[in-house]
Parts: C-alpha cells; structure tokens; sequence
C-alpha cells in the first residue's frame, strides 16, 4: 500500500510536468527508469523503518516481516544497502536532479528512522520529514517527466498533498500509542493525550482540506477537483478521529488513517481524471 502510493504521487508529478510540454516531449524510457529508481528509493527508506521500529512495531502488534521475525534485521539491512544503490544508479542514468532527488529521498528517510536524533521521534520531526518525503516524490515526478519550471499546479498540488502526509497522517499514532511511549517517541497521543490529540488532529485535518480548496477555487487552478476531493476527506477524517468510530478496538483506531489513506487514493484519480485529456502520459 505505501509503494503504491508513492509511485501515485511519483505519477502525478509527472502528470503535472507533462501536462505543459509539447505532446510527445516526455522521453518514456527515462520516465520509466525514473520510477523503477523512486521505487527502489521508497522500498528501502520504508524497509528501514522497518528495522528500526522493531520495538514500538511488536508491542503495537505489527504484522511487518522484521517485527514477526520472517525477517532478520541483518538480511534487511543488506536488502536496504541493494536498493538504495538501484536508486542511485537508476536516478544517474536519467539526470543529475533525479539523483540529486534520490539522494535527498534516502537521507531524509535515514533521517527520519535512524541517525543520532531520529526524526519520527518528534512531532515536529516527523512533519517535516513526512511532509520532505512527499515533496521530494511530486518533484522526482516532475523531473522525470523532463519539467523545466516548476508550475504553481505542480507546487500547490505537491505541497498541499504533502502537508496532507505530514499532518493527515499523525492518525496513524492513535492506535500505536502503547509502542510510542515504550520506544520513547514524542507523537500527539503520547504528548497530550488521547483525546486532546484527536482534537488537534481533526483541526490539522480540517486546515489542509480548506486551504487547498480555497487557494485552488481562487487561484482557477486545474487542481481544483483534487483539493475538493481532499476537502471531503478531511471532514471524514474529523467526523471519524472526534467520534467512537475510532475509539475502543484497534482496527476502529485505525479507522482515520484509513480515512487519511483513501483520500490520498481519491484526490491522486481526481487529478489524473483532470489532466486526462491534455497530458501526454
């Protein structure tokens, strides 16, 4: 699921670039090593987050391979180091930005999960890092796709889907909470508490769907279906984090980051379906 929809951001950043070259201006073999190389990057950030969230994962009855034991942490650190090397050379036989963007992709994600101060183990850090992940991927996209300025479509979409990541997907702490606080992690949940959390959740939520959508209606953006789309879901998301819909067992705390994830499905085919006619992917 993660993979899936990185490469959906990957695409609509390449959407979004080829949506104003000339039809016929993006070179496919490069945009096709371009996305092989951005998979290869997102595996092996998520595959060591896998490893070092073995602690918080087992106690929060994770069912990843490392914390099930199907997987040694030797084997995956060896998988990561071959996969971050596909990246890099797949990103280099395309161009210096997409490898200066790959590069950029696998620090933020050792960043994030490792390194002296990991990044996830604040809230402040993980937004940032969560929200650079997603940037990062929307301008791989565009770069890919042989983009030379950035459009202010590429930037609101990018941006504003991003912040979406950083904020829309903290929901996923409420139902990890027990493994956070045992690894040490500062999330809202384990800072504030439960319910204080899902309020500044809902809110978080809420500002990201009204600020795309007000920006998009204003600025007559093509994006406008999308930020509708994400509008939607953040008063979804808020209905579901302040009410008992997601409050007892763990599948039902999960239930607004199903929300969070299945908006990001929706807004990424809302864009497609606009640019559907103009781009020439």
């Amino acid at each position: 699921m993660v993979q899936i929809i990185f490469l959906l951001r990957f695409a609509a950043g390449a959407a979004l670039g080829a949506a104003g070259s000339a039809y016929g201006a993006v070179n496919r073999p490069a945009l096709l090593e371009a996305a092989l190389g951005w998979l290869a990057a997102t595996w092996a950030v998520y595959l060591l987050n896998g490893i070092a969230d073995v602690v918080e994962d087992r106690a929060n009855g994770q069912v990843r391979p490392i914390a099930r034991g199907e997987l040694s942490r030797r084997s995956a650190s060896t998988i990561v180091g071959a996969l971050s090397v596909a990246a890099l050379v797949f990103a280099a036989a395309v161009s210096t930005t997409q490898l200066l963007l790959t590069a950029a992709m696998l620090g933020v994600g050792w960043a994030y999960s490792l390194g002296p101060w990991p990044l996830k183990a604040n809230l402040g850090g993980f937004v940032a890092a969560v929200t650079a992940l997603g940037m990062l991927t929307y301008l791989a996209g565009w770069s890919a796709a042989g983009g030379g300025r950035v459009t202010e479509p590429v930037f609101l979409f990018g941006l504003m889907m991003s912040l979406w990541m950083g904020l829309g997907g903290s929901t996923k702490d409420l139902a990890d909470a027990k493994g956070d606080r045992l690894a040490g992690r500062k999330t809202l949940p384990v800072l504030l508490g439960d319910g204080p959390a899902r309020a500044v959740m809902a809110v978080a939520a809420g500002s990201v769907g009204s600020v795309f959508a007000v920006l998009c209606a204003v600025r007559g953006s093509v994006v406008l279906p999308a930020a509708v789309v994400v509008l939607a879901g953040s008063a979804v998301l808020s209905g579901t984090v302040l009410t008992s819909l997601s409050r007892g067992a763990r599948s039902a705390q999960r239930r607004p980051y199903r929300v969070f994830m299945v908006t990001q499905y929706c807004a990424h085919i809302a864009l497609f379906g606009c640019l559907g006619l103009t781009s020439p992917l």
